[in-house]
Parts: C-alpha cells; structure tokens; sequence
C-alpha cells in the first residue's frame, strides 16, 4: 500500500510539474494554424537589465534592475518575447540599459544563448525588440546576428525577413501586416524575429515604428498604468496588427523596476490584455518587469488563458476605395431583448470610447451572448453587427470577417475626404531624432512639408514636390530636442500638427 501511495504521489508531482512547463508561447502548446500576429506574448521589458547575464555585486546594476533571471532561464522558463538594449562600447558590443556602462551582458554570450536555444528548440520562435545605441549602427547588428566577430555564432539562417518569406497566407511583396502562421515559420526554420527601433530600412531588423503599435511606456506607480492614457497610441501606427502593451512601474528618475510595484503590476496581465485589447482593437502581447514575480496567478499562465479565447478579427473597407484608410470606427455591445438588440454599453474606458482605425479585433471568451456594433459618421457597415456567441469559446480559433463600409451619402464632408486625415506623423514623440511621414492620395497634388520652431521660425523645408498613391518619406533632425510645429499643405487642404524630440 505505501508503495502504491508514493507510487500516485510520483505520478502527481509528474503531473503538476509538466503542467506548470506548459507554455502557450511554446509552439507545442500554441494553435500553429495561427498566424505569428495572432498570438499574444508575454515579453521581459529590458531582459538583459539583470544580475545574472551583468557584472554581481552591489554596484553590478547601478540604477536598479528589470528582471530577477537571466536571458537563458527566461527561455527556460517560457519566454519568447525580449526587450533588450544593445550598444557598442569602446569598440565592444555590450548589452546595457541606460547611459552608465553598468550591468552590461556580453553581446557574445547573448549572441551564444539565442543561436544555441533556436538550435535545440526547432518549434521555438524567438522574438527581440532592439533598442539599438547610437554608436551600434547596422553593421553591430550584423555583428551579432551573422557572427562577424570571434566567438560569435552566425544567426542568419534563423532569420525572418519579411520580403522574402513566401507562403500560402503571406506571399512575397504582401503588406507589412500580413504575417505567416507559426508552423510555417516553423517549417522555413525562419524562427527569429527582429524588430529594431532605429530605422535601418532593412526586412531583416524591421523598424519597430513602422510595423507596430504601443502605448506609453513610463509609469511611476502602479495606479498610472491604468490611466486613459495608457490605453492610447503612443508610438507607431495606430492601425499595425503587432500591439505591444507596456505594464510596468519604476521609480523616478531611471524609472527601472521595483520588485514591489512589478508583483502587484503583474497580477492583472491579462485583465490589461483583455482592457487594453478591446481599447485598440488589436491583439496584444504584454511587457512587463520582474515577470517571475506575482501577487497572484503567474504571469505566463495568465497569458496563456488570454490565447485560448477565439478571436475575431478583419479589416473595415470601404466599398468605393479598398485603398483608403478608414478611422474612428467606434463600437458598442448590445444584447438580444424582446426580439431585437438592445444597447447596453460602449465599448469605452473611463468614458473613452475605443476608436478602431483600418484593422479590428476582439476576443471572444466563453458564454458571450452579446453583439458587437460598428458606428462611424460618414459610414455604414455591412454587416452592421457581429454576433460574438457564433464564434466564442477557448479553442485557440482565429476567425476572419472584413467589414464594408459604404458612405452615408455622395458629399462626403471634409472630415470623411480629407486626404490629410490619411497623412501620418510618427514616432511621436520621437526618440532618435527620426520622423516618418506617410501620405495616401488618389489624385495627383502639390505636397508641402515644413518645420518650424514655436517661435515661428524656419527651421528646414522638407519637401515640395507633386505626389499620388501610398507612400512614405523619411528624415532624421540629429540634435533637435523640444517642441516643433510641423506645417503642411496637399493641395488645398491644410494641417498644423505639433511633434516632439525627445
């Protein structure tokens, strides 16, 4: 009897172990039907600020620190997603976090931990945002990932480069949006992804502000990071189907973590992702610090419960004009009463109505019997509604239903046509000194560019020339700090919009 005792106590602790080992960021565990964008990370926000990968001792991490665990036991325990900082140092590439040569981790010893993890971990995929030093450049990037160096292992043949990669549900030359599904990555082997910070107009470290979207990133107490405006477009492109959504609190003025406000922070991971994921209208991955460390369930399960829920997701276009960008759609929930729908609530945040810009998508949990209404001035929409109970449950499914949208009426107002309404400014703020300008008009016009001071003076004409379609321009103003006012005309439409260098 006592044999068979330990015998079932062996078989539990088996049991519970393996599944405390299941990770929904491991392919074993995911729905590799899914497409790389339909899958919500758990990412370590600075996951190379840590004593382990850094120099030990007190002043090791001068300014404090990010995470508890070092980058090969963040892997090991399930992390896929990284946050890390990489500058050149004196000649050597280092990864460090801020200004002080303090904590800094061995580009090598990074560089061996990821090749070898890809390597012996064929389902794995790998995802890093580098915000890379100014002094890096391009060719410390190849340094690392190609294994210039001595020591270093050459990466390359994991590498996903968006262009290039075809395959049945994203073909070469598709749109920054159109991703392939996880066991196609799988199957290429292209199994690590590199977005980068600085524009490197490069496929290969894809610039993070062109091809994603986050919310403000600083916070000095947990309380803030459910301010509005934490569930706002800070960088990026508000319509991008990659959303990262930055949940952590650090003391001013380094603002690196606290192991406190990171326990309480990361006990509502996933009531962020759910809030922050019908606020957007995009899925979102999650980055917080100290991810070991909870005052309730940990994190990665609470992430992995956000991708068992279904999802629906698709596009609003318009019925005339699949090209333009159709913004502010706003959303509400109804439920079935008496025969009809009824509305019972905005889909809002503390009064603020969620606007969904081009792309959607929501999450269908379990037992959701309510509907999903679209609303927008100069739209209608067809259909008008979504019936979230057709589609919810935890099977891990992604459905796809695009949205028409047909004008009210055939003058559309100025709000409705102005192709400036279609001209985006971004980062903005900027961090780097670089500013992207992205236009989309029909027919042939003069466009003006330029940047003054609030003072009202000049500071540089950035173009005029004649443009039509789908495009964008690109400048770096090194070594401008503060406010500026960016001024323009297309054609005979205007706009006066306001940007900051940091």
């Amino acid at each position: 009897m006592k044999n068979l005792l330990k015998t079932k106590m062996m078989i539990c602790i088996i049991i519970l172990t393996s599944l405390q080992s299941v990770s929904a960021q491991d392919a074993n565990q995911m729905n590799k039907q899914r497409r790389y964008d339909e899958i919500s990370w758990l990412i370590t926000h600075n996951a190379n600020n840590n004593n382990t990968d850094g120099p030990q001792g007190f002043f090791g991490c001068l300014g404090g620190r990010n995470q508890g665990k070092g980058i090969k036991a963040q892997l090991q325990d399930g992390i896929r997603k990284f946050m890390v900082d990489i500058h050149n140092v004196h000649g050597e590439l280092r990864l460090k976090h801020g200004s002080p040569n303090m904590c800094m981790m061995d580009a090598k010893d990074f560089n061996n931990i990821i090749e070898d993890w890809l390597k012996n971990h064929p389902l794995d995929i790998i995802t890093l945002h580098v915000q890379a030093g100014r002094n890096l450049g391009i060719s410390g990037m190849d340094d690392i990932f190609y294994g210039r160096r001595s020591g270093y292992k050459n990466m390359s043949n994991y590498i996903y480069n968006h262009s290039t990669f075809v395959s049945a549900s994203r073909p070469a030359n598709s749109g920054s949006d159109t991703y392939p599904t996880i066991q196609e990555m799988i199957n290429s082997n292209k199994r690590l992804v590199i977005f980068s910070e600085t524009n490197y107009n490069s496929n290969i470290y894809r610039y993070e502000f062109t091809n994603t979207v986050q919310n403000p990133y600083r916070a000095g107490k947990v309380s803030h990071l459910w301010d509005t405006n934490k569930f706002k477009v800070d960088r990026g492109i508000d319509h991008k189907t990659i959303l990262t959504v930055n949940h952590f609190a650090g003391d001013a003025p380094t603002y690196n973590a606290d192991k406190n406000k990171s326990r309480e922070a990361n006990k509502d991971v996933s009531k962020k992702a759910v809030t922050a994921w019908f606020q957007f209208g995009h899925r979102p991955s999650v980055a917080i610090d100290y991810y070991n460390l909870s005052n309730g369930r940990s994190t990665i399960s609470q992430i992995n419960e956000v991708n068992t829920f279904n999802e629906v997701r698709g596009r609003f276009i318009d019925s005339r004009n699949p090209n333009s960008h159709i913004k502010n759609v706003t959303t509400y929930l109804a439920e079935y009463v008496n025969g009809q729908w009824k509305k019972i609530k905005n889909i809002e945040y503390k009064g603020e109505r969620a606007k969904w810009n081009l792309f959607y998508s929501f999450p269908a949990r379990p037992n959701d019997n309510r509907a999903l209404f679209f609303e927008h001035p100069n739209y209608t929409f067809s259909p008008s509604f979504i019936k979230i109970g057709d589609y919810d449950g935890t099977q891990s499914k992604t459905y796809t239903v695009n949205i028409t949208a047909s004008q009210k009426n055939t003058s559309r107002s100025f709000a409705a046509n102005s192709t400036l309404n279609q001209l985006a400014v971004y980062p903005n703020p900027s961090s780097n000194g670089e500013l992207t300008f992205s236009y989309n008009t029909d027919l042939p016009k003069n466009l003006t560019l330029d940047l003054y001071d609030l003072k009202g003076q000049l500071i540089k004409r950035l173009t005029n020339k004649t443009v039509i379609g789908k495009n964008e321009l690109y400048w770096n103003f090194n070594g401008l700090k503060g406010i500026y006012i960016l001024k323009g005309k297309l054609g005979e439409e205007t706009i006066t919009k306001k940007v900051v260098f940091k």
